[in-house]
């Protein structure tokens, strides 16, 4: 739900492989991500458009919950934070902490706390949101939803009222799902990983750091830091009644993890490296390297080279976790962080991030609103059964078409193959053709099919 089950994607490089040789290359491209879960397909083009200035990328985002907006709008923002105020390190292991842990830095309690002030003007205020970031583009959004989102960062700052246990709704979820099985559920956490995860092609994860996220929810962890505060971003279904809230607490995987997003492949080869099942380098030092290239990018507006003295190497070797003594506690007093009004976010003129209505998860396939509109798609596999045959009408000629799989999941072979069946049936029956080479014996985390028109 907060993360997506295949990697990256530059949507701009996909697209233009599908151009004949000759075609001139597109001034404008409209992407649709129909329940993207974060924003790791808007990221991993941004970081490239330098090389196109030309180019005007609109990505238009449809999530079916309210604080998943939020979320991306606040992970976004930190790839696009002034360099004064966060260095490009300290970006990536913010983004990181955000993104995937159940429990963050108090550093990075202060930054969502004064973040949140910055993203309720971003919702409230027009000519605020233009000044500060003009990448967003909030229009389709419903009052009631932009007074949603005040509600989901008002939770985020410090406050008696703002309490999220969310170590403790985690076990719980842990225990629920166990069962009898609980006493031994570190030889569960290592099956699934072994005869899932590994078997179906993210050999990246390594045990010491799945299994810890299974066991805590703390997915990327290194020695320096200790996390111990709530990550409030995994709040969903916030209803205020008064000054107090009410939350669904801990939803979403709990199975999978947040490394197949950024962390499973790298250009260099030798940080992939495995020797007897052992990686050098674990899922965590991949999306370090990773995200570490993306902010890069997106701030320098040059290609990154790569430098090993960026990332940790860890994959061979057992850390000690630690143990957090204050993780059923919630941080209730005002935080004194950096002011982040003060410094707009980093320009990219040709770059714009539509945050459609939840109400258009249903009517972004129906009517006349979209038609014709996006040169590309991408299908979360969660997704997939909202799909009708009417999307097609929002599709452009040569429209590419990317269907999310269950591949890197814990889903069995056989879910896996069934989910997969039904993506060729829905598209045939849709006119698309593939783009994926289905000849030759591999595993697709996504199905790519274009447009026919």
């Amino acid at each position: 739900m907060f993360w997506g089950f295949s990697e990256a994607l530059d949507f701009v490089h996909e697209y233009n492989k599908l151009l004949p040789e000759d075609a001139a290359p597109p001034e404008s491209l409209n992407i649709l991500l129909f329940g993207g879960g974060d924003p790791r397909h808007v990221l991993a083009a941004a970081a490239k458009l330098f090389e196109t200035p030309k180019l005007t990328v609109n990505f238009y985002c449809v999530e079916g919950c309210i604080e998943l907006i939020a979320r991306q709008m606040l992970l976004v923002s930190i790839a696009f934070e002034n360099p004064a105020l966060l260095s490009v390190k300290g970006k990536t292991h913010l983004f990181m902490d955000l993104f995937g842990n159940t429990l963050i830095r108090p550093f990075s309690t202060a930054y969502l706390n004064g973040k949140a002030s910055v993203l309720t003007n971003i919702v409230t205020d027009h000519e605020y949101a233009q000044r500060y970031a003009p990448i967003f583009v909030l229009d389709a959004l419903k009052y009631k939803e932009r007074d949603q989102l005040e509600n989901v960062f008002r939770f985020w700052t410090n406050g008696p009222q703002h309490v999220f246990n969310i170590a403790r709704y985690w076990d719980d979820r842990v225990r629920v799902q166990m069962g009898e099985r609980y006493d031994n559920r570190n030889g569960a956490f290592d099956w699934d990983l072994q005869m899932r995860l590994r078997e179906n092609g993210a050999k990246q994860i390594c045990p010491q750091e799945y299994k810890h996220w299974r066991e805590t929810g703390i997915a990327f962890t290194f020695p320096e830091y200790e996390q111990t505060d709530p990550n409030k971003t995994f709040a969903v279904g916030l209803v205020r009644n008064g000054m107090a809230y009410h939350h669904r607490g801990s939803v979403g995987d709990n199975a999978t993890g947040p490394y197949i997003s950024f962390g499973q492949h790298a250009p260099e080869e030798r940080l992939i490296h495995s020797k007897h099942g052992v990686n050098d380098f674990r899922s965590t030092d991949i999306t370090e390297r990773n995200v570490l290239q993306i902010v890069y990018e997106i701030q320098e507006k040059q290609p990154y080279r790569f430098d090993p003295r960026d990332i940790h190497q860890f994959g061979a070797h057992q850390l000690d976790m630690g143990k957090s003594l204050n993780k059923y506690e919630s941080r209730t007093d005002p935080l004194q962080a950096v002011s982040y009004e003060a410094s707009p976010l980093l320009e990219c003129n040709n770059l714009k991030v539509h945050f459609l209505s939840v109400e258009d998860v249903l009517r972004v396939q129906e009517g006349d609103k979209f038609s014709n509109r996006f040169d590309a798609v991408f299908v979360a596999s969660n997704y997939f059964s909202l799909l009708k045959d009417d999307f097609a009408r929002s599709w452009k000629d040569r429209c590419l078409v990317c269907c999310e799989t269950r591949q890197l999941t814990t889903f069995s072979k056989e879910e896996i193959n069934t989910h997969n069946e039904a993506i060729k049936v829905w598209a045939k029956r849709n006119s698309l053709q593939p783009v994926t080479n289905f000849s030759i014996n591999k595993n697709y985390s996504v199905l790519m099919y274009k447009h026919l028109g």
